[in-house]
């Protein structure tokens, strides 16, 4: 919520950080409004994390038709 209500508000780009666990995660801060995001530690628990957010984001991303990451950028109205 607060990012969004930032991301509303500036124009710089914003960072998703805290609770990235999943793809889902990554992708709800994306949504709304992120343009990266952090994935912290998640990693002391599963060390591939990081790489299964990003794969989980391109499967997402394949099966939405979705060719640019871009696209999803504050895409919460």
């Amino acid at each position: 919520r607060m990012l969004h209500e930032a991301a509303s508000v500036v124009s710089v780009p914003l960072i998703g950080i805290g609770g990235i666990a999943s793809a889902s995660d990554a992708l709800e801060f994306i949504i709304a409004g992120a343009s990266a995001v952090q994935v912290g530690t998640a990693n002391f628990i599963d060390p591939s994390a990081s790489e299964r957010v990003a794969d989980g984001i391109e499967v997402f991303m394949k099966e939405e038709g979705i060719t640019d990451i871009n696209e999803l950028i504050g895409s919460l109205k």
